[in-house]
């Protein structure tokens, strides 16, 4: 995954709204969503080279992005190839692990017994899976409607770093959350920041406007056409207390593939 947009909260409290396009190689063969695990139900495209996902929804209420980074010179894993089974663990294989650790959307919140806040059990559970084996440098996202949400950077040589995401809009490329060096994610936001969305369908059709654009008179692009990891699917999402919740997927490019509507695989 290489462009994730997030509203958290944007369309009232309680809500989440995601678009999402994946850049990778051509030649890398995935499956459109499909059930993941059974228990818990999660839900997402398959990477059928190493079996892992870039994006996974758990129980129509949490959801786990992953993102890969450039390579870190001199980082963990001695050959440097993201690729090596013999290096490092498959970071798909950790997006979708991550989506189903941790309790189910309806279990009793545990209180953190030194702020009394909400545990973050999902974070907790992320972090734990990343201390058991070694991952190529990347972002992990976990997203969850109404609850935490965060990012958390990891395979750079270092102990992993949490940012935390507050109610409103971000960005996340191949660089840090909302980072505005990175020309992509300072234009979305900017456009972002003066849009007033009125409703769910208006919402999503926004984001996969932007999810389409080329890169023309400036603007950089976020729908890439290149030989070296195009991007090769999008996917929109609506959850929580939006309604009935959404799941678009565009199988290629979003600029010429139509989002299918995938939706009853979060209604179960």
């Amino acid at each position: 995954m290489c462009t994730l947009i997030v509203g958290i909260g944007t369309l009232g409290p309680g809500t989440l709204v995601i678009g999402a396009n994946r850049d990778e190689s051509p030649g890398r063969p995935a499956s459109t969503p499909g059930l993941l695990r059974e228990r818990p139900v999660v839900v997402g495209g398959r990477d059928l080279v190493a079996g892992g996902t870039w994006l996974a929804v758990r129980e129509a209420r949490f959801v786990v992005a992953l993102m890969n980074r450039r390579p870190v010179p001199g980082g963990p894993g001695g050959s440097g190839d993201p690729n090596d089974p013999s290096t490092y663990r498959s970071r798909g294989l950790l997006c979708l692990d991550a989506a189903a650790a941790g309790p189910s959307s309806d279990a009793p919140h545990r209180l953190d017994p030194g702020t009394g806040d909400r545990h973050p059990a999902h974070r907790d559970a992320a972090l734990a899976l990343l201390a058991q084996d070694t991952y190529a440098h990347c972002t992990l996202v976990g997203l969850q409607a109404g609850g935490e949400a965060w990012a958390i950077h990891a395979g750079h040589g270092k102990p992993p770093e949490t940012t935390m995401l507050a109610p409103g809009w971000h960005v996340i490329t191949h660089e840090d959350p909302d980072d505005p060096r990175e020309a992509r994610t300072a234009w979305l936001l900017g456009e972002l920041r003066e849009w007033k969305a009125q409703g769910v369908e208006e919402t999503l059709e926004g984001i996969a406007a932007l999810l389409r654009r080329h890169e023309e008179g400036g603007v950089p692009g976020v729908c890439l056409h290149r030989d070296r990891f195009p991007t090769v699917s999008s996917t929109l999402l609506a959850l929580g207390d939006v309604g009935t919740p959404r799941y678009l997927h565009a199988a290629g490019p979003p600029c010429v593939t139509p989002y299918t509507d995938e939706s009853s695989l979060l209604i179960y």
